[in-house]
């Protein structure tokens, strides 16, 4: 049975990148091919790391993650192969295919034979991380394909933090209806006897089901399993003003 393979980088849709990297896919494997986001910003592997973390158990046991947002494309930085949750990543070494923390399993993507005959170094998702992928998809064991490893990159991602009654966060990305989600878990809120949400100028009250809840902005858990300000049949990020990176406290009773 064909094993599929999820697709997630920087490389947006303009270019032929993300295209090719499918196409060497295709040519090397019977995988279904299935495209999570082309979207994430340039370098931003933080929030790379965060929609992984949001995705991958989506993914059916088996499936392979393919994960490119990497500015260190060419330099010594390694390829990882890692085994998480029944699932495979593939990827650069550089904290987006790993979390903070937890047991898992990393293999470095040392073997040439593997690759592609023709590696350019400025596009190792094509023929370096691509071939690999296709190879898993295809059964192959990680451990002909690369090293065991003990030390992948684990980088502190912006976390929410608890004071008390107060949680401080951050906005970590505004998706395309202009949604502002937060690095708050849905634990720290869901609890609270009452809550009150600051972003900007606005304080919200409480949390609700669904984004199209009344006319004025409100808090809720979105489907990243994270508290997200939302403007009803508008944007929260030109209502609010906000951008990635502005503060957000929950203040909670």
């Amino acid at each position: 049975m064909s094993r599929l393979v999820a697709l997630l980088t920087d490389f947006g849709t303009d270019d032929p990148y993300a295209g090719q990297v499918a196409a060497v896919l295709a040519a090397n494997s019977d995988a279904q091919i299935v495209s999570l986001t082309h979207g994430v910003p340039a370098h931003h592997v933080h929030l790379g790391a965060s929609i992984v973390d949001a995705s991958l158990e989506l993914l059916p046991t088996g499936g392979v993650l393919l994960a490119v947002v990497d500015p260190g494309v060419g330099t010594e930085r390694r390829g990882l192969i890692v085994r998480r949750d029944d699932r495979w990543l593939v990827g650069p070494d550089n904290g987006l295919l790993t979390p903070t923390r937890g047991d898992i399993q990393c293999w470095s993507i040392d073997r040439p034979e593997a690759w592609r005959d023709t590696v350019a170094p400025t596009f190792h998702a094509r023929d370096i991380f691509a071939p690999i992928a296709a190879r898993l998809a295809n059964y192959e064991r990680p451990d002909w394909l690369g090293s065991t490893v003990q030390d992948p990159v684990r980088v502190n991602r912006p976390s929410a933090c608890s004071d008390g009654p107060n949680i401080r966060g951050e906005v970590i990305h505004v998706d395309a209806f202009g949604n502002l989600i937060t690095n708050i878990p849905a634990a720290l809120v869901q609890t609270a006897h009452m809550l009150e949400t600051q972003v900007s100028d606005a304080r919200i009250r409480g949390l609700a089901a669904t984004y199209g809840t009344g006319h004025e902005p409100v808090a809720l858990i979105g489907s990243w399993n994270l508290l997200e300000i939302a403007v009803p049949g508008g944007s929260a990020a030109q209502r609010l003003g906000c951008r990635i990176g502005d503060v957000v406290t929950v203040k909670r009773q």
